[in-house]
């Protein structure tokens, strides 16, 4: 599929990726344009972006396959995404470009949320928020479903 091509509703996409965190998740996609730290950027007890200067200020992270450019590390990330965990309030998987932190890797272990990177697609035109995706971090396979009622051409991003 191109970055300019129609994706018909019901159509599906299978990307092949890294498996960093092995488990399978599925849910609907919430696609990041900027990186999340999972240490002040996110409330643990309702799993909301709190960053004030994030584009997705308010959004809840809770039930979704988290699609990232990639995440800014911290030695205390994995205590953040495991009291996500522990408060229900989780991803239910993390699709990034880029490799993840060592810290973020040991608190999906701990939760076992699985973690890929390094797609053979561009994930952040590719996937949109919305659109079901099925992760599975053994195999590195992502089937992404476009989201019901929506047909859409992808533009190429350009830089501003």
């Amino acid at each position: 599929m191109t970055q300019r091509e129609t994706r018909a509703r019901g159509t599906v996409r299978e990307i092949h990726a890294r498996g960093i965190v092995p488990g399978t998740g599925s849910g609907p996609a919430l696609v990041s344009p900027e990186a999340i730290s999972f240490l002040g950027d996110l409330d643990i007890k309702s799993g909301k972006i709190v960053n004030q200067r994030h584009p997705l200020l308010g959004v809840s992270i809770s039930g979704h396959v988290l699609v990232l450019p990639h995440s800014v590390g911290s030695a205390g990330a994995w205590r953040f995404l495991y009291q996500l965990f522990v408060h229900g309030t989780h991803p239910v998987a993390i699709v990034q470009h880029k490799l993840p932190d060592s810290s973020l890797v040991q608190g999906a272990i701990l939760a076992k949320i699985p973690i890929l990177c390094e797609p053979d697609a561009d994930i952040l035109t590719v996937i949109r928020t919305g659109d079901l995706v099925e992760v599975d971090g053994t195999t590195g396979l992502v089937r992404v479903t476009a989201a019901a009622g929506t047909s859409r051409t992808a533009e190429a991003r350009s830089p501003a």
